[in-house]
């Protein structure tokens, strides 16, 4: 199991645009977490500068 830090990690990473590949994590786990963390990694993404 993972760390809540690790999640937090992988959710800003995502809204930065990241690819699962430089997460360092298994492609299954980021995709369950894509899912499970979208409201979040989508806000994130609102909030930076630049974007509509």
């Amino acid at each position: 199991m993972k760390s809540d830090a690790t999640k937090q990690k992988f959710i800003q990473l995502r809204a930065e645009g990241l690819s699962y590949a430089k997460l360092h994590l298994s492609k299954a786990t980021c995709s369950k977490w894509e899912s499970k963390f979208a409201d979040e990694i989508a806000t994130l993404q609102g909030q930076r500068p630049g974007r509509c």
